[in-house]
């Protein structure tokens, strides 16, 4: 219903303020991978007719109703941002570089973490092909908007060359799951690159993941070596 529409735009806000009162210096949004956000972004989830569904306006206003709350309700200086992935769950590239253009020219957010799957791929709509997908939004105007990219970035000159193509920064998934100190060992060695697949348990808990965690991993094919 719309007013439990209303009350997850009040829970996101609420968790907001609960991280602030424990001491994080900031939050981030997450609207990608097909999680309630990215849905109610998607054309072809979103099939409501009240003011959450219909255009992209629309179909986005959760997000900025969240995002202006939490600037609200949290202290200036508070930092906010926002996940987002262009492509898969029905998420089509034009929209969401128009929604990421809108929100960064607002100032609304800190910086935008763009999820591309794999930050050297080309976008799936056979439209836009023939570039890279991350230039899509490294060529916005962003303001005052820092942008970060996501998607296979396992060495050093990956990043570096993320950065040199116009990210202003960029986010590390598995080769920090295998390499606590990633950053460290990329500013240390340009040529840092993750260790091979598949990891052993006790590689694992040596990089200070737990138990649960490591359960976890091995639901992703090839992550966690069957045996020591």
């Amino acid at each position: 219903t719309t007013r439990e529409v209303e009350q997850l735009r009040d829970d996101f806000i609420a968790a907001a303020r609960r991280a602030e009162r424990a001491g994080f210096d900031g939050v981030e949004v997450h609207g990608a991978h097909g999680y309630i956000l990215a849905q109610f972004i998607s054309q072809e989830v979103n099939q409501r007719t009240d003011r959450y569904g219909g255009s992209l306006e629309d179909r986005s206003r959760l997000v900025v109703e969240i995002l202006e709350g939490i600037r609200s309700a949290c202290r200036p200086g508070f930092v906010l941002g926002l996940r987002l992935s262009p492509e898969r769950f029905g998420l089509r590239l034009e929209e969401i570089v128009s929604l990421a253009r809108t929100l960064m020219a607002r100032g609304l957010i800190d910086y935008l973490d763009m999820s591309l799957w794999d930050v050297t791929k080309e976008p799936e709509e056979e439209a836009f092909r023939g570039r890279t997908l991350m230039s899509y939004f490294t060529e916005l105007d962003r303001g005052r908007t820092r942008l970060g990219v996501a998607g296979k970035i396992t060495t050093a000159a990956r990043a570096q060359a993320m950065l040199d193509q116009g990210a202003d920064f960029v986010l590390i998934g598995r080769a920090a799951i295998l390499h606590h100190d990633f950053a460290a060992c990329a500013i240390a060695d340009p040529g840092f690159e993750q260790r091979a697949l598949p990891a052993t348990r006790s590689y694992l808990e040596a990089e200070r993941l737990g138990p649960d965690f490591i359960g976890y991993m091995q639901s992703w094919r090839g992550f966690v070596a069957d045996d020591e």
